[in-house]
């Protein structure tokens, strides 16, 4: 429900992307996608995620994550599910670590609202540092992980 309502009010903001970082198996880009197409927003939902597990974990994540958790998916899943499933043509999904790998194929874009489901502090980190100089005045990004019990080194400085 919060990310239903955050994308609807992130509609107000005209011209930009929607991105989502840690997409697991889809079920939140899903959705942000869904009602972004839903209110007529026209721009790209980029659902960007290793399909490989959880990268970056370091002494910060030291709770739960080693690195490799949630490699159960994978890009066709998320694709099936988008295109096929929910019938969506407005979501691109990107494979490799983000931004490392992958934050070359967004180009020239700025972005009303940003998910970001990472789970471990330096890919947190290195997604706000990347999108903020991206974001437009009155953008949204939400921390999925921000106080989870298991995902303490989101919330450290």
């Amino acid at each position: 429900y919060e990310l239903w309502t955050l994308v609807d009010q992130s509609g107000k903001l005209a011209g930009s992307a929607l991105l989502e970082v840690g997409v697991w198996r889809g079920g939140t880009g899903a959705i942000i996608a869904k009602k972004a197409k839903s209110i007529g927003i026209q721009d790209t939902v980029y659902l960007c995620d290793t399909f490989s597990g959880v990268v970056k974990a370091g002494t910060r994540d030291e709770t739960l994550y080693k690195g490799g958790e949630h490699a159960d998916t994978s890009m066709e899943l998320v694709e099936r599910l988008t295109r096929e499933t929910l019938g969506l043509d407005n979501g691109t999904v990107l494979k490799g670590i983000f931004p490392d790998e992958t934050a070359g194929f967004i180009r020239d874009t700025r972005f009303r609202f940003c998910h970001i489901d990472v789970d471990t502090y330096q890919s947190a980190k290195d997604t706000l540092e990347w999108v903020w100089e991206k974001l437009l005045v009155g953008g949204i990004v939400v921390f999925d992980d921000y106080g989870f019990r298991y995902c303490e080194g989101v919330t450290k400085p």
